[in-house]
C-alpha cells in the first residue's frame, strides 16, 4: 500500500470511530444551532445559585433553566444558547 492509501484508510477508520459517540450526545444539543448543550446551561446555572433543577427549556436562542435555591426559593436563569453567557437571573418566592 501506498502512503496516500494508508492515510486515507486511517482517515476511514478515525471518521467511523467518532460517530457513534456523536450519535450518543443527541439529547444533549436538544436544539439545532446552539452551541451550548443542555448539560452546560445546567451546569451554568447551578454556579448562579439553582439547586434543584424543575425544568429545562430552550426558547428564543435561550436555555431557561429554572428551579430552587438553597432557601427552598423558586429560581430562573436564562443562558444564551451560543455563548453560555447569563442573561437573567430572575427569583421569586
Amino acid at each position: 500500500m501506498s502512503r496516500l492509501q494508508i492515510f486515507f484508510a486511517a482517515l476511514l477508520v478515525a471518521c467511523s470511530s467518532a460517530a457513534p459517540a456523536i450519535a450518543q450526545r443527541g439529547d444533549d444539543r436538544s436544539f439545532a444551532g446552539f452551541q451550548v448543550s443542555r448539560a452546560t446551561a445546567v451546569d451554568i446555572a447551578r454556579a448562579h445559585g439553582v439547586r434543584d433543577v424543575l425544568e429545562v427549556k430552550a426558547r428564543k436562542g435561550v436555555w431557561k433553566v429554572e428551579g430552587r435555591d438553597r432557601d427552598g426559593r423558586r429560581v430562573e436563569v436564562e443562558v444564551d444558547g451560543f455563548t453560555g453567557a447569563v442573561v437573567r437571573v430572575s427569583h421569586r418566592d
